[in-house]
């Protein structure tokens, strides 16, 4: 047979040829073979290789590879493996071993998508599927899989730290006991001198009442700067607030504590002319930095707090500057959240986010570039050699910043990079040199195109979390400015979405509290006189932009990061079992199901609020433990404290979350606003009109309200400009184009220069001339004294500025030293600016866009309490109404308007009152509402007194009661009855009263004698006359050894007094002491004899009552011879008790024995005797009258 033989000395494959034209020494197809290229005569000739082994076996059964990559320079294979439920990324060494670089269900892998794009530069694996994000891992640090954990750790697009730096220092301790202002705290640690307290509810604690920390026992005691503190009972939760931002000017304790100027490190003055923000980022284990967080609003609290002080005023004027508006803040505490425990932050084998570094950034006002303030390694040390990643129990760093000067400045692509330019999704990658490229991909998903809020301007809340009056307690939002307010939204990775608007745009809405709400544009007016009336600036802690957004944030792609269902009801009535509320202990969290229909309670595998980090992961779920109905959750973390806050009516929904790591995460409120550069003018008065001429007057008349005139000079001059373009070469008038706002009006009142605010609303004034004094005709020598006295300087020629006025300001010119005006401080304010930037700016309110959904599906629109009272009007003394005006407040503080109270079947108001022993005492009060339920004239309610059973007593227990009712919001559909409202009131002492308020009159006592001289009477505050008596207590002094006084009775004993005048001071005492003390008042007591007791005469004494008492009916034979003296009371009857002296002048007791006396009245049975039983006391044992 034929053979055919072919040498395959070109080696070479040849597919492109058909098979009959393939030419000698080429071949269509060939595995595993080699051509022979020896020398002998198998040149060309096929030989057959050792194939691949096909590996499968990596420990794993029913998996599938969906990627892999050789690492050609290390002789590695990276290979993913899925079977849609398990994940596994291993390194396999041809050797047949293979490595566990990752596994875990945040893997994600699929089946039908496999990863499309792997690359490594060095020791970082990258790689992408169009199904997750694109991720990244070292395959240098993988430990058998369990460096890496979640989603966090190997996405290319780094956690991005959402939340901006605290700068608040807030406390929350429990009271043991209240005496005084001094406040038993078992726990007081963070509590500093000069802390702001407040207890939210209760409203003789509240911000507007200034009362602070001035001195701390430690875990004993807190002392507040007030005499006494209203409304604090045992377990009360009492709060204590600061700014962290201090100095020696601004801080009560800055010299006191921690800041002693001997031993503070920091430049005092660094930070006096700067207006600084700071900023944080994080440093992540293979040297990529996340985005630059939120900055801090400005960290600035002016010198003085920005109170004129004597003298400044004048100062101000005189310059034209305000001297102490420079920042006086000199150290700042940096409160910096990280996203898990501190000790669970850094690199390291099953840690969070593997935070290496954290930069701390600090950036002017004035300047772009934003620079390094210090750079803390994981692995640095705190001042007492520990750690700083080993706490536990916080996810807070504190860096103290002391003043001192950044050390180096961020690149300008750092600078300006908003968010990572990861995207999303990508089929493609490559790489080129040490660079990623992406193709094919998605940059970003969409969001809402609208949300549905309302915004609206009113004074900072004071609630549990809106805090923002004490941690900047200066700062305010500008007046007669515009405002627009929008959303971001943001997924963990800081991929945001453009700015989102409302979908309202139109709307007015005036809540319950008077804030008026419209769209997503607001104007900020100046305040008004009846505003500042209403809420005296004093109390005013400055304005806050407020947004009602009332629907849920949701998204159809990607979805929210946190997803919930229906949530579940925890409502329970604590008031009647405690042990019912819920409790979280470490990692264990229980709750009582409640009687709503939300019964999604959480189930293994779903998320919960972490305290520490943003959710929890639940691990297991125990049904009726410890209790029937009562659930025990376990999770991996604690879960967040809010989630033992009760709501104040059923049902308190709260929810397990199920985590889509792709999805819209946090949010953040962005504002626009374009009037920005203005000036204050700071005018050494204003004249209204013109000022008094020497001569004949040339000015216009019946000026006066529609023209002023000021003084510029020094840096006013500046700020309003003259217009300088289209003049003559000769022209000494010009005018200026500045518009003009008057902010402080100078007055004259009897002849005192003084000034008060001023309320131009939406009118401005404009300086239509400014010239010299001379060239407006108004020269030294030109006008009168009177005129002389008007113009600061005048002698000096100054430009003076006629104003066109558009309402009466200023002090006009008279011939009267009373009433002409003479310079003090007036202040105008310019027109802004507009900026051409029509960008948002960022704001440090931020939040986790689950924690806003939950607030939004659980508001409740019923009553929640009451509105500011004191019990100062509910004395022991008082009739009727002693609460007036009270409104009901919604959650968040704003007042109810169209209300009612829970009423009978006769409908009259139905309360209940207890005291603090809880006995029922409804039947002393009544409440009453009036009002009409309008924003007007809304309905208020009044509660008073019934009868006069009221008396101050020293058990507190029976003068502290608690009021409670049911309120219904009638103003909206369905009504909505609140649970019980509590209203806590003390009934206050009044002073006790001595005599009737009437001097009391001298004592002439004619004798030393000892005994009652006289009984003084006084009463208490209460009005029943079978009460006012109760429990008052008498005290004296300057009744040296002579006199004293029955604590009880009121009645003063004299003892033997020498012959002069005795001036008693007598005090009188509520509440067996533990009251109100009386008004001091003096008893004045004259003594002329020295005689140690009252004279009278008897009997001599005798053993047997036959000799004082004779048989037949006859007088005693000495019965009135002998003289006695009773030393204990003026009289010259004996009483059993009295003690008898036989001497005038020293006491001789008289001897055992009975006393015949009486002796005037005949005998018979008018006959008397007293017996004293001892010869050592002189005491009479028994007064009687003789046997018939």
């Amino acid at each position: 047979m034929a053979e055919i033989k072919n040498s395959f000395l070109r080696s070479k494959m040849n597919k492109d040829l058909d098979d009959r034209l393939i030419p000698n020494g080429e071949y269509r197809d060939a595995q595993n073979i080699s051509v022979g290229k020896s020398e002998a005569d198998d040149i060309g000739a096929l030989e057959t290789v050792l194939g691949n082994t096909l590996a499968t076996d990596f420990g794993e059964t029913g998996m599938q590879v969906i990627g892999y990559h050789s690492i050609e320079n290390s002789n590695k294979i990276i290979v993913f493996l899925t079977n849609d439920t398990a994940h596994r990324i291993y390194e396999f060494i041809p050797s047949n071993s293979y490595n566990l670089l990752v596994t875990g269900s945040f893997l994600n892998f699929s089946l039908t998508k496999p990863i499309t794009g792997i690359s490594v530069i060095e020791n970082l694996l990258f790689w992408t599927d169009y199904n997750n994000q694109p991720r990244k891992i070292n395959i240098s640090l993988t430990s058998n899989g369990t460096y890496y954990t979640s989603e966090s750790d190997i996405s290319v697009a780094k956690y991005n730290p959402y939340q901006p730096i605290g700068l608040l220092n807030k406390v929350s301790r429990v009271t043991t006991g209240l005496t005084g202002a001094v406040l038993s705290i078992a726990d007081t640690t963070g509590i500093k001198k000069g802390m702001s307290v407040i207890e939210y509810g209760n409203n003789d604690l509240q911000p507007q009442d200034y009362v602070y920390v001035t001195n701390i026992v430690a875990n004993t005691s807190v002392t507040l700067n007030v005499s006494t503190v209203t409304g604090v009972v045992n377990g009360d939760i009492i709060y204590f607030l600061s700014t962290t931002m201090t100095g020696k000017e601004i801080t009560y304790n800055f010299n006191d504590e921690a800041y002693n100027v001997n031993t503070w490190p920091g430049d005092p003055d660094y930070l006096e002319s700067r207006f600084v923000r700071f900023s944080y980022r994080f440093e992540f284990d293979d040297g990529e930095y996340s985005l630059m967080a939120p900055f801090t609003p400005i960290t600035f609290i002016p010198k003085q707090k920005g109170f004129f002080l004597e003298g400044d005023e004048d100062a101000s004027y005189r310059s034209t500057i305000v001297e102490f508006m420079e920042n006086g803040v000199q150290n700042i505490e940096l409160l910096i959240p990280f996203p898990d425990t501190l000790n669970n932050v850094q690199p390291g084998v099953g840690a969070s986010y593997k935070i290496k570094a954290l930069d701390i950034l600090y950036k002017e006002s004035d300047a772009t570039a934003v620079k390094v303030v210090d750079t803390i390694n994981y692995d640095d040390r705190d001042e007492f050699g520990a750690p700083w990643t080993a706490t536990t129990n916080s996810n807070i760093y504190t860096y103290d910043y002391q003043s001192r000067k950044p050390f180096r400045t961020l690149p300008t692509n750092q600078t300006v990079r908003v968010y990572d330019k990861v995207p999303v999704k990508a089929f493609a990658q490559e790489t080129a040199g040490n660079r990623i490229i992406y193709g094919n991909f998605l940059d970003k998903y969409s969001p809402p195109s609208f949300l549905n809020y309302i915004l609206g301007i009113s004074p900072k809340s004071n609630a549990l979390d809106y805090d923002s009056w004490a941690e900047f307690p200066t700062q305010s939002v500008k007046q007669n400015r515009n405002y627009q307010v929008g959303f971001i939204l943001a997924d963990k990775f800081g991929r945001q979405s453009d700015v989102i608007l409302s979908s309202v745009k139109t709307a007015s809405v005036v809540a319950a509290d008077g804030t008026i709400f419209g769209g997503d544009t607001v104007y900020s007016p100046y305040n008004t006189l009846t505003e500042n009336t209403n809420n005296p600036i004093r109390d005013w802690f400055g304005d806050s932009l407020k947004i009602d957004i009332s629907t849920p944030i949701t998204s159809t792609t990607p979805g929210l990061y946190a997803n919930t269902g229906t949530g579940y009801d925890t409502w329970q009535d604590t008031t009647l079992s405690p042990n019912l509320e819920p409790t979280i202990i470490g990692n264990i969290y229980e709750f009582n199901l409640g009687t709503g229909s939300q019964t999604e309670i959480p189930t293994t595998g779903s998320y919960l609020p972490g305290q520490f980090t943003d959710y929890v992961y639940v691990s297991s779920v125990d049904p009726n433990t410890p209790t029937t109905n009562r659930y025990r959750v376990t999770t991996i973390g604690q879960v967040s404290s809010t989630y033992l806050q009760q709501s104040p009516a059923s049902p308190d929904v709260k929810y397990a979350y199920s985590i889509n790591p792709v999805g819209w995460y946090s949010y953040k409120i962005v504002v626009k606003q374009q009037e920005q550069d203005y000036y204050n003018v700071y005018l050494p008065g204003i004249l209204n009109g013109y000022p008094q001429h020497s001569g004949t007057s040339p000015y216009p008349t019946n000026e006066d309200g529609k023209t002023a005139h000021i003084v510029l000079f020094n840096d006013n001059i500046n700020k309003v400009p003259r217009d300088l373009s289209e003049v003559g070469p000769q022209q000494k008038q010009f005018r200026s184009s500045v518009q003009l706002y008057a902010r402080v009006e100078n007055t004259m009142t009897t002849s005192v220069a003084n000034n008060i605010q001023f309320y131009p609303g939406i009118l401005t004034d404009t300086a239509i001339t400014i010239g010299t004094a001379t060239d407006l005709n108004m020269g030294f020598s030109e006008v009168s004294a009177d005129g002389q006295a008007n113009f600061y300087q005048l002698d000096t020629d100054p430009l003076l500025a006629r104003l066109d006025t558009s309402q009466a300001i200023g002090v006009i010119s008279t011939n009267n030293v009373n009433t002409n005006m003479t310079p003090f401080l007036a202040i105008y304010e310019t027109e802004p600016q507009d900026s051409l930037l029509d960008i948002f700016w960022e704001t440090p309110t931020v939040g986790l866009i689950s924690d806003l959904n939950d607030a939004i599906n659980s508001e409740y629109e019923g009553a929640v309490g009451w509105s500011s009272y004191t019990s100062s009007a509910f004395t022991e003394a008082s009739v009727g109404a002693f609460l007036t005006g009270l409104s009901p407040v919604d959650q968040s503080g704003a007042n109810l308007i169209n209300t009612d109270i829970t009423r009978d079947v006769n409908n009259n108001p139905v309360i209940t009152v207890l005291d603090a022993n809880d006995l029922d005492v409804t039947n002393q009060f009544s409440a009453a509402r009036t009002g009409a339920g309008t924003l007007g004239d809304p309905y208020l309610y009044d509660f008073s007194k019934v009868g006069d059973d009221f008396v101050y007593q020293q058990d507190e227990n029976i003068r502290n009661y608690k009021i409670t009712t049911s309120i219904t919001n009638l103003g909206v559909t369905p009504n909505i009855v609140s649970n019980p409202l509590q209203i806590d009131v003390q009934l206050q002492n009044v002073i006790p009263l001595i005599n009737n308020g009437a001097a009391l009159p001298a004592i002439n006592n004619n004798t030393g004698a000892s005994g009652v001289i006289v009984t003084i009477t006084g009463v208490n505050g209460a009005i029943k006359t079978s009460l006012n008596q109760n429990q008052l207590q008498w005290s004296m002094t300057g009744g040296g050894v002579y006199f004293t006084i029955n604590s009880s009775t009121g009645a003063i004993t004299q003892t033997s007094a020498a012959i002069g005048t005795y001036n008693l001071i007598i005090t009188l005492k509520d509440a067996n002491g533990t009251g109100l003390s009386s008004v001091p008042v003096t008893q004045q007591v004259v003594v002329s004899s020295t005689a140690v007791g009252f004279p009278f005469v008897a009997g001599q004494a005798d053993g047997n009552i036959a000799q004082v008492c004779p048989f037949n009916g006859s007088v005693a034979p000495t019965c009135g011879n002998i003289t006695y003296y009773n030393t204990t009371r003026n009289s010259g009857t004996p009483q059993v008790g009295d003690v008898i002296s036989t001497d005038e002048f020293t006491i001789t007791f008289a001897t055992r024995g009975f006393y015949s006396f009486n002796c005037g009245n005949g005998g018979g049975t008018s006959r008397r005797y007293f017996f004293i039983d001892s010869t050592f006391d002189g005491v009479v044992a028994t007064v009687t009258n003789c046997p018939s």
